[in-house]
């Protein structure tokens, strides 16, 4: 199939004059999950990772994407296709490499300005340019390609959301006018759907509104979509204005000094601004990761109530044989379905049991998912959307007898889980500092994790938001109220993967001003049967004992509640004392 395609977009590219095309994952908005009518890489490709792109020339097809996606480019992907992994292998490098010269085509849309920087200065001197096309490449062969999101964007519950629409909008103004502009430009839809207290589902695992806005000085909003699509919600504030009349809107404010992102503003719209921007990062999605107390409350409300969904679905796993990895996934799906505000999964659950669980982000399907094998490790990432929050949690669990292996390469992980979270640090330390505190009992080890130690949690939004995170190229301090993971690993290929990951809250450091330590949110129990106590010191015994008490104390009353005296018991073995 993929042959056919790469053949018809091959008769595109000469019909356009180009020589080699870039496919993103990402749409216009660049998030990680984009509607059906938006996934062109994998239209092409079959790849059906959250992060990549596609390279098309006359006679090659190449696959770029990240770590945590090696063993799945191989996998999905046919001989057609080559595949690379970033950062050590790079689309500009590969392009310059199998081009003396050329033009590349992109679609203004899929290309962010940072990008399209990146790209006309890895460009120079080499022969190639960029070639800006004025219709997708591939959605001239997409015959069947599925329809746009078209369903209306809803209110968010005013009990959870902490401040009020005029509240952040005030807040955002306030910013804004530091920086020197009088409107900005708001392309990213967990931004505007924060930003107005709205929400929607326009796409899988996230429930958001997607639109871009513009904020202006004088305190209304402009959202660029169809007045049907939010003629329910709130209208304080807000002005709609149809997608058609976009680019007409913003070239008609030609006096207007307006800010823009480049990490997420689409090249097409810089390029119709250019001459009368300010670029920073969006002061929106630093105001959007510093949760309110309101926020914060519902953090840990929501993660007690999903931990109960996830203390079944251990105890279930552990009282069963002959399981599929999709029928866990299926099992979690439905058991989080029972709890109270749920929406939706919060990404699709990773279920990798055996050498599975060594594909960082592996997902189960029907039909090529394995069966779970005793005497091996199952990894099981997952979470879920709320009304009062978002979760995200990974617990590695022993199916049958663990060896010796297993068992001290967990311990290992468990240490550099621990070592983050009991880390206290002063205001203005970034992610990258964090990072490397986490990760030195692994290297100790001679161990490490391709992916990063961390990433920021939204509320109701996003299961990954920025600006911070906690990897090697963590540049953005922690602050007060942050919410982030705490997930290192340990992957053999061929053998088993190991993550453990709970979500943290950044508060201030008790009796240390100026300090900040973590609250963890997430509490579940960690498998007894995979600790090697030899390899724990006695600090990181007594946290283990300590989080196990806690969440004994907080979630066996809710555990009771349920009336189930299996699921019970199984908690009491999980949460003793070692």
């Amino acid at each position: 199939m993929t042959s056919a395609r790469l053949q018809s977009l091959r008769e595109e590219l000469a019909r356009c004059g180009a020589d080699a095309v870039l496919i993103p994952r990402g749409d216009c908005f660049q998030g990680e999950e984009v509607p059906a009518s938006e996934d062109r890489l994998a239209f092409i490709s079959g790849f059906t990772g959250s992060a990549g792109v596609a390279v098309v020339t006359k006679d090659k097809a190449a696959l770029f994407s990240d770590g945590r996606y090696t063993i799945q480019m191989a996998a999905e992907t046919t001989s057609d296709w080559s595949c690379h992994t970033m950062p050590e292998a790079s689309v500009t490098a590969w392009l310059k490499d199998n081009l003396t010269a050329g033009a590349v085509a992109i679609d203004p849309w899929l290309m962010t300005l940072s990008s399209y920087r990146q790209f006309q200065k890895a460009f120079t001197d080499s022969g190639l340019s960029v070639m800006k096309l004025d219709h997708n490449l591939v959605d001239v062969i997409w015959p069947d390609r599925p329809l746009p999101p078209s369903q209306p964007a809803w209110d968010y519950p005013q009990q959870y959301q902490g401040q009020s629409r005029q509240e952040k909008i005030t807040a955002a103004i306030t910013q804004l006018k530091d920086s020197g502009a009088r409107q900005m430009l708001i392309t990213g839809p967990d931004q505007l759907n924060w930003l107005l207290n709205i929400r929607g589902n326009d796409i899988p695992h996230s429930p958001l509104f997607l639109a871009f806005g513009l904020l202006r000085d004088d305190g209304t909003v402009v959202i660029f979509t169809e007045d049907d699509r939010v003629k329910s919600i709130d209208q304080n504030a807000l002005t709609v204005i149809p997608p058609s009349d976009m680019l007409d809107h913003l070239a008609g404010l030609s006096r207007m000094t307006i800010a823009i992102d480049p990490a997420t503003c689409p090249y097409v719209l810089a390029d119709l601004l250019d001459g009368q921007t300010v670029e920073a990062a969006s002061i929106i999605t630093a105001l959007k990761a510093r949760k309110n107390p309101v926020e914060i409350a519902g953090v840990h409300h929501a993660h007690r109530r999903d931990a109960v969904a996830m203390v079944r679905m251990l105890a279930w796993l552990d009282a069963s044989s002959g399981l599929r990895e999709v029928d866990v996934a299926e099992k979690l799906l439905e058991l989080r379905a029972e709890v109270d505000g749920f929406i939706s999964a919060s990404f699709a659950t990773i279920c990798g049991s055996g050498p599975n669980g060594a594909i960082v982000h592996y997902r189960a399907e029907e039909g090529s998912d394995s069966e779970i094998l005793t005497d091996t490790l199952c990894l099981i990432d997952s979470g879920g959307q709320y009304l009062d929050a978002t979760t995200d949690i990974t617990r590695t669990v022993a199916i049958g007898e663990p060896t010796a292996q297993m068992r001290h390469d967990f311990t290992h992980v468990l240490k550099a889980h621990i070592a983050l979270d009991q880390a206290v640090f002063p205001k203005g330390t970034t992610g990258a500092q964090l990072d490397a505190i986490t990760r030195a009992p692994l290297w100790a080890a001679g161990m490490d994790f391709a992916h990063g130690t961390g990433h920021g949690v939204g509320c109701c939004l996003n299961v990954h938001e920025g600006p911070a995170n906690i990897s090697k190229r963590g540049t953005v301090a922690l602050e007060a109220g942050m919410v982030l993971s705490n997930e290192p690993g340990h992957y053999i290929e061929g053998q088993y993967g190991i993550r453990i990951e709970n979500l943290l809250v950044v508060r201030p450091e008790d009796g240390r001003e100026g300090y900040l330590g973590f609250d963890h949110v997430t509490l579940v129990p960690m498998d007894r049967r995979l600790i090697d106590l030899a390899h724990l010191t006695s600090d990181e015994l007594r946290w283990l004992n300590d989080y196990h008490a806690r969440v004994a104390e907080v979630i066996r009353p809710l555990v009771v509640d349920r009336g189930d005296d299996d699921v019970l018991a199984w908690f009491d073995a999980a949460t003793q004392r070692i």
